[in-house]
């Protein structure tokens, strides 16, 4: 199931990227879980459930003309997809732009994203730690 999984969150990112949130959220389970280890002082750390994650998306995209996340490297970790992703972001009006590596962990279960922690750093010791593997 692990390769099926890298694939899962290969087409959301795609469809994240595309600007297709609805087809991004079908990969994700309803209740999914959203955590953010290096989220902006005012959006909040962890949400729960895909309207809660929809009102994060919907603050980007309110503030940043542009946004992405380009996966650079997946790392298929049985029911885990480590991804080492670069993050772009021009603000909506400001024109600051924002680029961010960082290795994000989803874990899957049934062919669904359940759990999202972004944010590890991008050398993704801690995140492969974080799921039970070293290096």
């Amino acid at each position: 199931m692990s390769r099926e999984n890298v694939e899962i969150v290969r087409r959301a990112n795609a469809a994240f990227n595309r600007g297709d949130i609805d087809r991004a959220f079908a990969h994700y389970s309803p209740d999914v879980e959203w955590h953010d280890l290096q989220h902006a002082p005012d959006a909040p750390e962890r949400v729960q459930g895909l309207p809660a994650l929809r009102a994060i998306l919907d603050q980007w995209e309110q503030d940043f003309d542009e946004f992405s996340a380009d996966i650079e490297e997946f790392t298929d970790a049985g029911d885990f997809v480590v991804a080492v992703t670069r993050w772009r972001a021009k603000g909506r009006g400001s024109g600051l732009a924002l680029d961010l590596h960082a290795a994000d962990v989803y874990e899957l279960c049934e062919g669904k994203i359940m759990k999202v922690t972004l944010g590890y750093p991008p050398d993704k010791h801690d995140a492969l730690k974080a799921v039970g593997l070293a290096e």
